[in-house]
């Protein structure tokens, strides 16, 4: 009797040690499966909130504000019809392939720093194809002879557009020097140029690479109306370390750009990038990503037209500060068949107080596409910039409608128009508004029209 009580005895202490074995395997899974993971391995000696930035799927609490008619209505027509069924017939398997690519591209960026090195403030400039170092050299000696600017200059261009021994002794007369995107030694190389007349790809590259940590970048086709050197000591540009310019355009509710990069659409105008002012030190890793999104053109040149937004998406897309000018981009031309005809942007000066917007940058877009017969009457020298036009209340206003229209002669033109009760606008003689200006352009080599045979 007493050894069957004690074999009884074993087997009870048996049955609540496997339960109790049990139930400790169960919490211990339990507990394991509800702690927080990341996706993202890093090297040991990466900074703690570095390893933990995860590639994760869209999550973030979208606006949907450029869904609308009033987005709608300012979309560019000709990128918008090229791309929209690509747009509709994305699937999300491929949108998140790509946003995983363009994460993982930051997480390995945020792991460097601004080379030491790279110091100041300057101006950069690209150049190379067709008459562009032409225009480039006329930009330069109005800065340096009309508005007295002393700012140091680079001019980037790809090693199989080298400047003239001749152009590169101007350059260098005037304090400006020609640098090579080929050099291995640059942080953003460019050895090999893509298969298009148009190389959007080196602007970011050109940023990067130059010696300044603080950039003026300019289109060579972009010329200061004064000297631009109080844009490095505004607040705007201080408290943010970017500052953007306004488009014509808006972007299409239906782009998927949004999804790729995981950020919200609103009803805001695009970035118009012939001019920005950036330091580096502040927006390296925004930087680096505008340059991703343009090495990579034939994906992202598909959501977006041209490099010209690859910068304030790479700063929405990591949330980082920037000031996008208030005042709204104006116009300057001509009249043809009395309708304006614009064929050159007008930027403005930020945050001004004053009643009038100042002039601060005549980018000529379509002038240089535009057969200068148009604007030579007679004897008289080319005269290309008759007007000035802009919108009487543009600033922060996104119901206004710039249009893009072929005018009766073949040019192609942008003017304000008012169908829907958009605020008037403002047309001024250019001479008047910027005195000087067009006598000093063509007296420094400046190119008008087009010269076509």
């Amino acid at each position: 009797m007493a050894l069957l009580t004690s074999s009884n005895s074993r087997s009870k202490i048996n049955v609540i040690l496997v339960l109790f074995v049990t139930f400790l395997v169960y919490c211990i899974y339990t507990i394991s499966y509800n702690l927080p993971t990341s996706t993202t391995t890093t090297s040991t000696n990466v900074s703690q909130d570095i390893a933990e930035t995860p590639i994760v799927p869209a999550g973030k609490p979208k606006s949907n504000a450029c869904k609308t008619d009033q987005v709608g209505r300012n979309v560019d027509p000709n990128h918008t019809n090229a791309h929209i069924e690509f747009w509709r017939h994305l699937s999300e398997a491929t949108i998140q392939v790509y946003r995983k690519r363009w994460q993982k591209f930051v997480s390995s960026v945020r792991r460097t720093q601004i080379p030491s090195n790279v110091s100041g403030r300057g101006i950069v400039l690209v150049a190379g194809n067709r008459d562009t170092f032409d225009r480039t050299l006329t930009a330069i000696k109005l800065l340096r002879h009309m508005h007295h600017c002393r700012l140091n200059i680079e001019v980037w261009h790809l090693s199989d557009e080298q400047p003239s021994e001749h152009m590169r002794q101007e350059l260098e007369s005037l304090g400006a020097t020609a640098r090579d995107l080929s050099d291995p030694q640059l942080v953003r190389p460019i050895i090999h140029r893509r298969n298009a007349d148009k190389q959007f790809q080196i602007k970011a590259a050109a940023v990067i690479n130059s010696a300044f940590k603080e950039v003026l970048y300019l289109d060579s086709d972009n010329v200061p109306a004064h000297d631009p050197t109080f844009l490095f000591d505004i607040t705007e540009y201080k408290t943010t370390g970017a500052l953007f310019w306004p488009d014509f355009w808006k972007t299409h509710g239906e782009n998927k750009i949004f999804d790729v990069l995981d950020i919200s659409c609103e009803d805001e105008w695009e970035q118009e990038s012939g001019q920005m002012v950036i330091d580096k030190e502040k927006s390296w890793v925004p930087l680096q990503l505008a340059w991703y999104m343009q090495k990579h053109y034939e994906i992202y040149f598909q959501f977006l037209n041209g490099d010209k937004d690859t910068f304030k998406y790479a700063w929405k897309a990591l949330d980082m500060p920037y000031h996008m000018t208030q005042a709204f981009v104006g116009m300057a031309g001509t009249m043809v068949n009395n309708r304006f005809c614009g064929h050159t942007m007008l930027q403005y000066a930020p945050a001004s107080d004053e009643d009038d917007d100042t002039i601060l940058f005549v980018h000529a877009n379509l002038l240089k596409i535009t057969d200068k017969k148009h604007f030579i009457h007679g004897d008289q020298p080319e005269h290309p910039w008759d007007l000035a036009k802009r919108s009487s209340m543009s600033h922060a206003n996104t119901w206004i409608k710039p249009e893009f229209y072929i005018s009766t002669q073949g040019q192609a033109c942008m003017d304000f128009t008012h169908r829907q009760g958009e605020p008037d606008a403002i047309t001024e003689d250019f001479d008047s508004v910027l005195p000087d200006f067009q006598t000093n352009y063509f007296k420094y080599g400046g190119i008008g029209g087009e010269t076509r045979s």
